[in-house]
């Protein structure tokens, strides 16, 4: 049994355990109130110019394979821009902790998929990532580490993963998605053309393209790569604030669970002490009764 003094002591760092949590509770909170509108309104915006780019892709592969000049031999679509023709996997972590299980988890979906195919490149953005890379012990000599603020990234930091990840074919996102402040699921997309979607594309219609079918699919190409890899960025800081959140609100109601037991326990040992107290004096009672008989 502890001492008085020393209930006292992990009282003390247990509130403080708890009003820390609660603090991050707030913060994340907070900045997930602050995203979840612009994200989802953005989410809903570039799922409907993915489909779009979806089906103009498949019109142009059609009407250049029907074409006169089209190679019969040639299986391989058209490439529009010149790019090394690899797989790069890029998975968003963090730099922080107390986020749950959302980064292991997405983690976990990388590093599966990494090692299936040992000829896909990899980036890692996150302090976390790098340490996880290093603990992993695969041996992945084409991966490369970017710097990401886990709040509020920084045009220079998205520009540098954006210039660097637009040269590959074919380009596979890692990242955290927020489907309610209760539940968020580590997920993975492409935002090069081949989204991963429940209905696929089977069948491409006629389209007529102005300017140009070329034209058009490499602003595409080009554009859009830009923007889904930063609506996944901003995706992925939702589901780590909501994550956040949920941890934060567990770890505040095991704080008070520990002080609900410390309270007993005190009480406990504040009890066992009277009635020691009490015994004593009873003992000197009958020690003085005895004496003066």
């Amino acid at each position: 049994m502890l001492s008085r003094k020393e209930f006292k002591e992990n009282s003390e760092v247990v509130s403080a355990i708890k009003d820390i949590t609660g603090i991050y509770q707030e913060i994340a909170l907070l900045r997930m109130n602050q995203l979840k509108s612009g994200v989802e309104a953005t989410r809903y915006f570039l799922n409907g110019v993915a489909e779009v780019y979806n089906h103009a892709k498949a019109a142009y592969i059609a009407s250049w394979q029907k074409g006169p000049f089209a190679d019969k031999k040639q299986t391989e679509e058209p490439s529009l821009i010149k790019r090394n023709g690899k797989t790069l996997l890029v998975c968003l972590t963090a730099n922080e902790h107390l986020y749950g299980n959302l980064i292991l988890n997405i983690w976990y979906q990388f590093v599966t998929d990494l090692k299936a195919d040992r000829k896909n490149e990899a980036v890692v953005a996150g302090i976390f990532g790098r340490y996880l890379m290093k603990n992993e012990k695969i041996e992945i000599p084409s991966t490369n580490y970017f710097s990401l603020e886990d709040d509020k990234p920084t045009k220079n930091q998205l520009s540098k993963i954006i210039n660097f990840i637009s040269k590959y074919e074919k380009i596979i996102i890692y990242y955290g998605q927020m489907i309610s402040v209760l539940e968020q699921n580590s997920t993975r997309a492409s935002i090069t053309g081949n989204i991963f979607q429940e209905k696929k594309v089977t069948e491409s219609k006629n389209y007529l393209f102005e300017p140009s079918p070329e034209k058009i699919m490499g602003f595409f190409e080009t554009e859009i790569i830009s923007a889904l890899f930063i609506q996944k960025v901003y995706e992925h800081e939702l589901a780590k604030f909501a994550s956040r959140t949920v941890a934060m609100d567990q770890a505040t109601e095991n704080a008070n669970e520990m002080l609900k037991k410390l309270n007993r326990d005190f009480n406990t040992l504040h009890k066992q002490i009277l009635n020691r107290k009490q015994l004593e004096v009873f003992a000197g009672f009958g020690l003085w009764g005895g004496k003066n008989e």
